[in-house]
């Protein structure tokens, strides 16, 4: 791995992430394609902003330490030339971090469309591991979580938020409405 080399942020929005990584000493760069989005992120960071697509990233290979597309995959069927792309930016060894849905209603009805865009994707967790191992990436972690999105979370009060976080720790894990991964580049 690149000594010093930066994290990568796809798809960083308004820079929540990246500002995160950058409190905790890490050199972030932050990727979006949406120009608003960028300059919300601009007002509150100082890490490097990129306007540029994620299936398309104008960075040479194997320069990230790491890199992050959160809260984006699932807006699209096929995951290949995302994990793809990511792949190809990471350094040999560097980890790789997104998550999937694996139900949602938005997945049969665009739900909030106008605010989150239309309808979402969802990944059966054995087809994003083999879709991973085709592509030279080792799963490293699949930790599920939520019983329904965490934007219902947000919106209720806090003990019910409590009691929600409590049930998912007693029921199955497939029950559990999204996978937050944890990939590793494979040498070469």
């Amino acid at each position: 791995m690149p000594c010093g080399a930066p994290l990568l942020d796809v798809a960083a929005g308004t820079g929540r992430l990246a500002r995160y990584l950058q409190q905790h000493h890490y050199r972030v760069v932050a990727v979006d394609y949406s120009w608003p989005m960028l300059a919300c992120a601009r007002a509150a960071q100082s890490a490097p902003l990129v306007q540029a697509d994620a299936f398309a990233l104008p960075f040479a290979s194997g320069v990230f330490a790491g890199v992050a597309a959160l809260r984006f995959a699932f807006h699209w069927r096929d995951l290949a030339p995302l994990l793809t792309e990511l792949r190809r930016v990471a350094a040999p060894g560097a980890p790789l971090v997104l998550d999937t849905y694996v139900w949602t209603p938005r997945a049969r009805i665009a739900l909030g469309a106008r605010r989150w865009g239309g309808k979402i994707f969802t990944h059966h967790p054995m087809a994003v591991r083999a879709q991973a191992a085709r592509l030279g990436l080792a799963v490293e972690a699949a930790v599920p979580c939520f019983l329904c999105s965490p934007y219902v979370y947000r919106r209720l009060p806090l003990r019910a938020t409590q009691l929600l976080e409590r049930l998912e720790t007693a029921v199955p894990p497939t029950w559990l409405a999204r996978v937050f991964w944890r990939f590793r580049r494979c040498e070469g």
